[in-house]
């Protein structure tokens, strides 16, 4: 009798602790997200997988495309630390594996964002007349003028800059800092934020590869003014430091 006490206690411990019943996907996913901005990449990635199962479990798959869009911004940050191409083809893959799963399951609500998510790897493997193309697509289909927007027409600043036509991406880059500013009352500072600097900065590093060094050092300063007054931008202090190093040795 006493032998099945322990056995059944133990089982109950064990399924208050493990975190798949401790924590839904929801939970999961929210605590992966912030363990991500964090700069905590490995632990946000152990509980997205986390999450995913508990979703397929469920049939929740916009759920599942929630943490695969989660686990593709976990390779974008580990990439950005030294542009391993490992990385770029994980979150190529992670794309693919959303834009799969959308289509199977006629999931079409968010085909602006897929779209959005596949230029993203394009920038990331360097085909940039892909990423040009899956951006105007994804604004195309953006159904918000909000500041967004505006960041999504960073992006594809960079694309239309990296494919020779330097004024237009330039022109492009900056038209997308001025939507997130002027929409920045409508949506959470920390988010205006990330894409103001990320404009910014995004900016300054392909002028630095241009060897355009003082006016690179413009946008750098523009970019550094906005992380270093927020303390929650751990992943763009990494960027702005790694960025730092570059304008240093030019």
């Amino acid at each position: 009798m006493i032998k099945k006490y322990f056995i059944r206690a133990g089982l109950a411990l064990a399924s208050l602790c493990s975190p798949c019943c401790a924590d839904n996907a929801e939970s999961l996913q929210h605590q992966a997200d912030v363990l991500r901005e964090e700069g905590k990449t490995l632990e946000a990635l152990n509980l997205y997988n986390q999450a995913l199962v508990d979703y397929q479990k469920r049939h929740d798959y916009n759920g599942v495309l929630g943490v695969l869009t989660g686990r593709l911004i976990s390779w974008q940050h580990l990439y950005n630390h030294g542009e391993d191409k490992v990385y770029a083809i994980l979150a190529r893959k992670e794309a693919e594996a959303i834009l799969a799963i959308a289509q199977e399951q006629g999931i079409h609500d968010r085909d602006y964002l897929i779209h959005f998510l596949l230029g993203k790897s394009c920038i990331f493997l360097k085909d940039f007349p892909c990423a040009e193309v899956e951006f105007k697509k994804a604004i195309d289909l953006y159904p918000h003028d909000n500041a967004e927007k505006g960041d999504w027409f960073a992006h594809l600043g960079e694309a239309v800059y990296k494919n020779g036509r330097k004024q237009e991406g330039e022109k492009l880059i900056l038209e997308g800092a001025q939507q997130i500013q002027a929409h920045q009352q409508e949506e959470d500072s920390f988010k205006i934020h990330v894409w103001l600097s990320g404009a910014y900065l995004r900016l300054a590093k392909i002028l630095i590869q241009d060897n355009q060094q003082e006016r690179a050092k413009t946008y750098f300063l523009q970019g550094e003014e906005i992380v270093s007054k927020d303390p929650r931008l751990v992943i763009r202090q990494q960027q702005l430091e790694m960025l730092k190093k570059r304008l240093q040795s030019n």
